[in-house]
């Protein structure tokens, strides 16, 4: 009897013990995939959709203007790209197309589909 309770143990412990181990395969979740993002890709900074505008400055007009969009989106009871608050992206972020491999400016996204936030900052840009 003693045998065959050690037996049971042992083959248990053989049969759980790769689980403990094994890969699963999920995706990283909308925390994980955020916590990787920095916050360059996240706001779109790197393609420098509105350069021209900001060449001169240093980019002090652009921190002035996403500023201004991002206080403008919070007061519109809307999320970082213009959405209902809540909004859920695959990929953790509308930004970045996985088809085409192509990022969007955060400010050009959101001014694409909110144009008045264009123009409740418009003033920012041009006051430096």
């Amino acid at each position: 009897m003693k045998n065959l309770t050690g037996v049971l143990v042992f083959s248990a412990v053989l049969l759980l013990a790769p689980g403990c181990t094994r890969k699963t395969g999920e995706a990283p979740g909308p925390s994980d995939a955020s916590a990787a993002t920095d916050e360059a890709a996240r706001t779109g900074a790197s393609k420098g959709a509105l350069g021209a505008e900001d060449a001169g400055t240093g980019g002090t007009a652009r921190a002035a203007r996403e500023a201004c969009v991002d206080a403008w989106l919070q007061k519109q009871g809307l999320d970082a790209y213009g959405n209902p608050q809540g909004t859920m992206y695959a990929g953790g972020t509308p930004l970045f197309d996985e088809r085409t491999g192509e990022r969007t400016d955060r400010l050009e996204f959101i001014f694409k589909s909110k144009p008045e936030a264009r123009q409740a900052c418009a003033g920012d840009a041009s006051a430096e």
